[in-house]
């Protein structure tokens, strides 16, 4: 991400949500130019990827897991949905209302395409998209 100029308003939502990063830590960019600011970190362990509006809201929180911590509702979802495709990585979202999805990568066996693929927490699919 390129170097972004961050509102002071926003940098205090952020450190409201996450008090113990330090800033200087942080990667700035836009999730949607000139409306979603996206803020990049990790503790060591796990990524974590935050959304906030322009205006100040946090939006969500994506964090990285690895495959073997993913529920089983939605393994079995994805190996119902897509079984020519292997799972190559996995995010959980928690949204600001409290709900929580799963953002998975996955690649075709047969093509080697690589998409997203988004199951609600109850294993329902949500969507595909390519923004790897």
């Amino acid at each position: 991400m390129s170097e972004l100029l961050v509102p002071n308003e926003i940098l205090r939502v952020f450190k409201e949500y996450y008090p113990e990063v330090s800033l200087s830590e942080v990667e700035w960019g836009w999730e949607v130019p000139a409306k979603i600011y996206e803020a990049s970190f990790d503790n060591g362990e796990v990524d974590f990827e935050v959304e906030i509006t322009v205006t100040g809201h946090l939006l969500l929180t994506e964090i990285s897991m690895d495959l073997e911590d993913l529920p089983e509702q939605i393994v079995t979802a994805v190996n119902t949905s897509f079984e020519d495709h292997s799972l190559e990585g996995a995010s959980m979202v928690q949204y600001s209302n409290g709900d929580i999805s799963y953002e998975l990568e996955l690649k075709c066996a047969n093509s080697g395409d690589e998409f997203e693929a988004h199951f609600r927490e109850d294993g329902l699919f949500l969507a595909k998209g390519y923004d790897l």
